[in-house]
């Protein structure tokens, strides 16, 4: 079930009538009669216990530091009592405990530390639940909480399963988030929140490649889309629905921490495709493309990384290049997610933990600053290459013309601009271009110009006659010496009535 789904079955029961609602009348953390039960039990946790009596045979609760804990409901039970149920500033007080006291603790490992603050946000919520709590404190925890779980889930997403489970973390940040959002849309309060375009931003980084996502986010408020987050947000979705790959890692760049944080479990299979589209577009055998300028296109950190990630696809990566070939190319089992320096740590700089949880760094980036552009990269004398007779050659013709650049772009990565050789044209042109090319394959023409081989040095030393011919003719306009309604079909060109003309049979 999508969270729009989720959505409107909340909203459907919303519209039931409500019971009288319950106010909690604990001020501390944890319930007097819990912090009994639990310490009789031996079931306090290390960060719960008085200092000084950790090792003892029954370790003493201290009050202060103790927290409830997430029960879950059981059958036939009672309501609540009220003095077991926490009052909305007393949980507001709890969630900054977590976060300022315990989320920085480095004594112990972080699986540890995101087990006892993802419990205890839960136990936190089941509170909010049973009292109904709404308006700005509602909002306030669930923001802090769905950051906390989108940077744990980058935090440790190179833990183990035994460690670490991605579903659980996923599920509950979900639920924070279909919540958030429909408090988001319930106007009865009349509360204007402040970090609406960010949570907003944060769901459609989540859901990267949903198009209800994509549905939601243009259907959003005037105000709140216009937001320069929202905007980046909408854009990385559109063209990542399109499938321009350039466009989509230029975005991530500008991205917040936060939400570098949350599209980094979709960077994986964006990677997967863009190199499933360059190995359909530079397959040969005796062509390579530079690892360096794979890097800086995918966001990897360095050459070592991209190679590995393209043999993991069946691709050969020797010598700072990879050969691209249609026929090798495999997709993952699994592949396992890693850190990313460049796209997502980079960006943290000086901040804390709990700026990060509070939302201090919903900061869009500069790309320029993060990778400013390296002479290297604004002149290559070409990115493609042939070897031929154990040189490197530039190539030429088709091959060329798809060839990479990366003048003029953020932070020096390459981009691909059709018609290399032949000047930097405008996108009007390219646009032109491709409307053209478009049109010409849908009615099986092929478009007026001059038909370039796809790797001149690389190709065979003995042409044919009729290559040779083909090269001749094909320097002409297509509509000469074609006879009139001549259609390219099965391999040549058929025309209709008499005197098709020389050339009209390319034989290809």
């Amino acid at each position: 079930m999508t969270l729009i789904a989720r959505q409107m079955q909340s909203t459907l029961t919303d519209a039931m009538p409500e019971e009288p609602r319950i106010r909690g009348t604990c001020q501390d953390m944890c319930p007097e009669l819990e912090q009994t039960a639990r310490q009789r039990q031996k079931r306090l946790h290390r960060f719960e216990m008085l200092e000084g009596t950790e090792h003892n045979r029954l370790p003493s609760a201290d009050p202060v530091r103790c927290v409830k804990e997430y029960s879950r409901p059981a059958a036939g039970k009672d309501v609540i009592p009220p003095a077991e149920l926490r009052p909305p500033q007393v949980l507001m007080g709890t969630v900054d405990y977590l976060i300022n006291r315990i989320l920085p603790r480095d004594d112990v490992h972080f699986t540890e530390v995101y087990n006892f603050i993802s419990d205890r946000l839960r136990a936190v919520r089941q509170d909010m639940v049973v009292q109904r709590v709404k308006g700005h404190t509602c909002v306030a925890i669930l923001e802090k909480a769905v950051r906390f779980h989108v940077y744990a889930a980058y935090r440790l997403c190179e833990s183990s399963v035994q460690q670490f489970d991605p579903h659980l973390n996923n599920q509950q940040l979900e639920n924070c988030l279909t919540w958030l959002l429909r408090e988001y849309k319930d106007d009865s309060t009349g509360v204007v929140y402040g970090n609406r375009a960010c949570m907003e931003a944060l769901y459609l980084m989540h859901c990267l490649g949903s198009h209800d996502a994509l549905q939601h986010g243009l259907s959003l408020p005037k105000s709140i889309r216009e937001c320069q987050v929202v905007q980046v947000a909408l854009r990385l979705h559109m063209a990542q629905l399109r499938g321009d790959f350039v466009q989509v890692f230029r975005l991530v760049q500008q991205l917040p921490y936060i939400h570098s944080c949350a599209v980094h479990r979709h960077l994986a299979l964006e990677r997967s495709r863009t190199l499933l589209v360059m190995n359909s577009a530079y397959s040969s055998k005796v062509c390579r493309y530079p690892i360096s300028h794979l890097q800086c296109l995918l966001g990897f950190d360095d050459e070592a990384e991209t190679a590995e990630f393209c043999r993991q696809h069946g691709l050969k990566a020797v010598d700072s290049y990879v050969a691209f070939k249609k026929a090798d190319f495999s997709f993952p089992e699994k592949a396992k997610p890693k850190f990313s320096q460049c796209l997502v740590d980079d960006k943290l700089q000086e901040c804390t933990l709990p700026d990060i949880i509070h939302g201090k760094t919903d900061v869009l980036c500069d790309s320029n600053s993060l990778h400013p552009p390296s002479a290297t990269d604004k002149h290559l004398d070409s990115e493609v290459y042939c070897t031929e007779g154990g040189q490197l050659e530039p190539l030429t013709g088709a091959m060329q013309t798809l060839s990479l650049t990366s003048e003029a772009k953020p932070g020096g990565c390459p981009t691909v601009n059709a018609y290399q050789d032949s000047g930097q044209p405008t996108e009007e042109q390219i646009l032109k271009e491709n409307q053209v090319h478009a049109l010409a394959t849908k009615e099986h023409r092929h478009p007026s110009g001059t038909l370039s081989t796809a790797c001149e040095s690389g190709s065979s030393p003995a042409s044919s006659g009729k290559e040779k011919d083909m090269k001749e003719s094909v320097g002409r306009p297509w509509s000469r010496g074609r006879g009139r309604g001549g259609v390219w079909r099965g391999g040549r060109w058929r025309g209709r009535g008499r005197g098709r003309g020389r050339g009209a049979d390319l034989g290809v």
